[in-house]
């Protein structure tokens, strides 16, 4: 269980005229992360950079990426990623968008913007707490439905669908935390 972004959340940073326009995104995988970062680079097509870190997964064995994109190594991507590291969120990338306002920052200068930019963006942030799911088969007899419902509903599933033939058949999306051991009666498959 972590914290996820519930929408796309912007802030921008302003340091010696340099502009830090940060985004904010849920993403589960890599392709949705390019097409966040193919969005932020159609939109601002004169910027210098865009540098990003990103975690996906659960926390503790979560895939993670970063990227400098031309400023000097590890004044950007890797102080992004490190705050996204002590947080709770996970399934985003921040990306920051930087213009350079004439004034070099220098190292340290960049990697305390970055940085602020970041932590400032996740306390931002608005979320909602993330629950890995997993997608149950149900079966019983026409009779038993009404009481397999009010079984689904306590454990606080959702039913995806319902069909009817020989039998009544829901699919149904659970946490995947929970002690499913009321089902075990009705459980045909798990996906």
């Amino acid at each position: 269980m972590f914290k996820i972004p519930n929408k796309q959340t912007i802030f921008e940073l302003v340091e010696k005229r340099s502009r830090f326009i940060t985004y904010c995104e849920a993403v589960n995988n890599e392709q949705e992360f390019k097409q966040f970062l193919n969005r932020l680079k159609l939109q601002y097509p004169d910027a210098r950079h865009f540098c990003y870190g990103f975690r996906m997964g659960p926390i503790s064995s979560a895939h993670r990426g970063f990227s400098d994109d031309g400023e000097p190594s590890g004044t950007a991507g890797m102080p992004i990623l490190n705050v996204i590291d002590h947080s709770e969120f996970s399934n985003l990338a921040v990306i920051v968008v930087r213009y350079f306002g004439g004034t070099k920052l220098g190292t340290g200068g960049l990697a305390r913007a970055y940085s602020q930019a970041t932590k400032s963006i996740l306390e931002k942030i608005n979320w909602k707490i993330y629950q890995p799911q997993i997608i149950l088969t149900l079966r019983c007899q026409f009779q038993h439905e009404s009481q397999l419902r009010y079984l689904i509903d306590k454990l606080e599933g959702e039913i995806v669908s319902v069909k009817y033939e020989q039998e009544v058949e829901f699919e149904v999306s659970l946490s995947d935390n929970l002690d499913l051991s009321s089902l075990k009666f009705y459980r045909a498959s798990e996906k």
